[in-house]
């Protein structure tokens, strides 16, 4: 596609909806929207109808992606045309998430493009609270990987506690009480009963095996050795 023609409209009007995308992608179409995207605002909710409507515009956002992805992986769509016109369309913040979707994507299909994508998405750096969680976006990127583990499943105070004790000192840079916030914040915001979970490891733990075979699965190992 010329860049001419991208130039003409908005460039995501060009990116038609994908037919018979394969089933997995509905699946972490689910995860990115668990993970990634929680506490993204994509409008105001004061009602359930807000909510609804917040709900589905984050779908369109995260369908979006995909389907820039696999027309890229597909050669349909230049990958510079996208990386040149993209930042007019979104905030930093979506800018930054539209990216990293569409890199993790061409990432999970071994698209050599996907290096390409990731050099645009280390200028847009990680934004607060995770900036001040994380050493840097490398070790953000590996914390993702390590939740979309567990994304079909409740989170709990259990499973932050156990990542905090295993964590700390590898991905984490901040001090409990720091953590603590991201995690209600971000992950376990409907939880009342906000206690402290980083005093002490829980005495059941059915987290670290699970995250070790994890740890095994993930491109770059080392990043899980404590510094």
């Amino acid at each position: 596609m010329k860049e001419e023609e991208w130039k003409e409209t908005n460039w995501l009007d060009n990116i038609k909806p994908v037919k018979n995308l394969p089933f997995e992608d509905g699946v972490f179409n689910a995860y990115y929207r668990a993970i990634l995207l929680r506490n993204v605002e994509f409008c105001k909710v004061v009602t359930d109808e807000d909510r609804v409507t917040c709900v589905n515009m984050t779908n369109k956002f995260i369908q979006k992606a995909l389907n820039t992805a696999f027309y890229i992986h597909t050669n349909q769509v230049d990958v510079q045309d996208v990386l040149t016109n993209v930042d007019v369309e979104y905030d930093q913040e979506k800018l930054f998430y539209f990216l990293y979707i569409v890199y993790k994507e061409l990432f999970r299909r071994d698209n050599p493009i996907a290096s390409t994508v990731l050099t645009k998405v280390r200028l847009n750096e990680i934004e607060e609270p995770s900036k001040e969680v994380f050493y840097d976006f490398d070790c953000k990127n590996a914390w993702d990987y390590l939740l979309s583990n567990f994304h079909l499943e409740e989170f709990n105070k259990n499973m932050f506690s156990i990542m905090w004790f295993k964590y700390r000192k590898r991905l984490i840079k901040c001090k409990a009480n720091k953590y603590e916030a991201f995690v209600y914040n971000l992950y376990l915001k409907d939880v009342k009963n906000k206690s402290d979970f980083t005093r002490r490891r829980p005495e059941k733990d059915e987290y670290t095996t699970r995250l070790q075979r994890a740890e095994r699965g993930y491109i770059d190992k080392n990043i899980f050795d404590e510094v």
